[in-house]
């Protein structure tokens, strides 16, 4: 399986934002645990220090992510597998990958997430990647902290 990420473009733009993680397929602009890809890729046009890809396995695109340097931390705003692509380690390689991205920018030795309390499904696959629970709540949501060891 090859994973890799990818710059939305004017090729891909329309398939990026058809994908959901929405089992119905019923696009919407807030899903259960993401913003949908539309919202997200418009947040990152109007906020400095976000980068938006497109997930792939080979030529299939299965995801999308988020991430950047938002306020005074480094962040992954958002990460979602398409639902018809979850549950088959996507999200896991992914995350793996961005974390990578992420360790090449200048003084980034924390990585922080949210999300939602209920998402146990994300709670699992970032504790396996080392994220820990900061104690605190973010807009609602726990946030997790990934330290980096120095370079």
């Amino acid at each position: 399986m090859i994973i890799n990420l990818r710059d939305i473009t004017n090729e891909n733009f329309i398939e990026c934002i058809k994908l959901t993680t929405n089992k119905d397929d019923n696009h919407t602009i807030f899903e259960e645990f993401v913003a949908s890809n539309a919202f997200s890729i418009a947040q990152s046009k109007i906020q400095d220090g976000w980068v938006t890809k497109a997930i792939y396995e080979d030529d299939t695109m299965v995801g999308f992510t988020m991430y950047g340097f938002e306020g005074n931390f480094y962040e992954i705003c958002r990460l979602m597998i398409d639902h018809r692509y979850q549950q088959k380690g996507y999200g896991t390689i992914a995350l793996t990958k961005i974390i990578d991205k992420m360790k090449s920018f200048e003084n980034c030795q924390e990585i922080f997430l949210s999300f939602d309390p209920k998402n146990d499904i994300a709670r699992a696959l970032y504790e396996k990647l080392g994220f820990e629970d900061t104690g605190k709540i973010y807009d609602g949501e726990i946030l997790y902290k990934l330290s980096l060891s120095p370079a």
